[in-house]
């Protein structure tokens, strides 16, 4: 598994849980709708923003609602102040 698809894994599952669109997710966690799509579709990513994205889905993660996918490491939550809920792997 590539970290590209680790962190689609990842969105995939967040947006099931929260019953909201990749296009929602992308907004909330780069800033950019089309982000998500973008991936898919085969364009890249910086690590850093890939480092941010993938620490905001564990900082924002719904464990009531589904468990973080196997076999994606989980980044430890961040004990740093919240991180705004839109564009924070911008």
């Amino acid at each position: 598994m590539t970290l590209l698809d680790a962190l689609l894994a990842v969105s995939a599952r967040f947006c099931e849980a929260r019953g909201i669109s990749a296009a929602r997710t992308s907004t909330l966690v780069f800033g950019d709708g089309k982000v998500l799509t973008r991936l898919a579709d085969g364009r890249d990513l910086t690590t850093r923003r890939l480092e941010l994205a993938m620490q905001w889905f564990s900082d924002h993660w719904p464990e009531e609602k589904a468990k973080w996918p196997d076999p994606v490491p989980r980044p430890p939550k961040s004990t740093a102040p919240a991180v705004p809920t839109e564009g924070a792997a911008a």
